[in-house]
């Protein structure tokens, strides 16, 4: 039996620890492969929703196991959500951070159930076809509350007979960043882009509208949306034409005061003009009434009748 010397000796131990450090090189090469060939997948879901992560494997390729693990947005804590297969799909959170909203709709679609706003992050499972191959796929999941239901304020900047100029304002609560755009009309179309007639400013959230008693729409929309949710408010024109706000527009734009002082003048005019008839009747008849004496009296001395009027007519008494 040859002995080896200590060279060979030296020589074969190098050739093995090469082999073993290619092995894990190739090994670590193949996982970056898996990782870098499938980039991670945007997933959006909505507060007390589902949501699903459907893993892409191609058709025919069986698949043995899937494991899943969660990193969150808001912690660096990581979770092991745990493994499943065709033989176990509802496996529950060994963490218990998930509980019984955790289960598996089929062999490669992970299902979460009744959304909270926490479980935004990132999903990674490992898909295994056989003992020794498998694949890695991630899922950014990010969490968005409904869209709260819109409101719009507005207020008159200055008004004509022919129409009016009004700043309509939307205004949302809520601490979440959401998007702001207006539409006009019924069918709720976007608005021109005629500067003439609209400027949008603070981020959409206020809108200049010059409106003319022309103008065919009258009817103005805020639309306020997330990429899961969106809701409207709706604001009509006519709605200041019909108030003292939209300036000579008809009877409903008057001030208040204005139809009781038109009572209250009506009757003193008709109070003036009963006065003034009164008077001119009072006058006529008396002119009526002198002559009628006059003459009554100009036949009684003609008669020789009554001479103690003589005195008396002749100074007009």
């Amino acid at each position: 039996m040859a002995l080896c010397t200590s060279g060979e000796i030296r020589w074969r131990i190098f050739l093995t620890e090469g082999l073993f450090f290619g092995l894990l090189l190739y090994s670590s090469l193949e996982t970056l492969r898996h990782v870098v060939g499938n980039p991670i997948h945007q997933v959006k879901g909505m507060l007390g929703g589902s949501i699903l992560f459907p893993a892409n494997v191609s058709q025919g390729i069986t698949v043995e196991k899937m494991e899943w693990d969660f990193r969150p947005q808001k912690r660096d804590l990581g979770y092991w959500l745990g493994e499943f297969s065709h033989r176990n799909q509802d496996y529950q959170s060994p963490t218990g951070r998930f509980g019984q909203r955790l289960d598996m709709v089929d062999e490669t679609t992970l299902r979460i159930k009744d959304l909270e706003l926490d479980d935004g992050g990132i999903y990674n499972t490992r898909i295994w076809f056989n003992k020794t191959q498998f694949q890695e796929q991630r899922f950014n999941l990010t969490v968005y509350e409904p869209v709260p239901t819109p409101q719009i304020d507005h207020q008159v900047e200055s008004k004509t007979p022919g129409g009016f100029n009004v700043t309509l304002r939307c205004h949302t609560p809520g601490r979440e960043e959401l998007s702001v755009s207006w539409e006009t009309g019924g069918s709720h179309r976007a608005l021109g882009k005629s500067v003439n007639q609209y400027q949008v400013s603070d981020n959409g959230r206020e809108l200049r509208v010059f409106y003319w008693n022309s103008s065919l729409d009258s009817t103005f929309t805020c639309l306020v949306s997330n990429p899961v949710d969106q809701k409207r408010a709706s604001f009509d024109l006519l709605n200041i034409c019909q108030s003292d706000e939209g300036g000579p527009f008809g009877p409903s734009s008057w001030s208040p005061w204005l139809i009781p002082g038109l009572i209250v003048l009506l009757v003193m005019m008709v109070m003036v003009m009963l006065m003034v008839m009164v008077k001119v009747n009072w006058m006529q008849w008396k002119i009526i009434f002198k002559t009628l004496r006059r003459d009554i009296c100009s036949d009684a001395r003609e008669r020789g009748e009554y001479p103690e009027l003589r005195s008396h007519t002749e100074y007009g008494g």
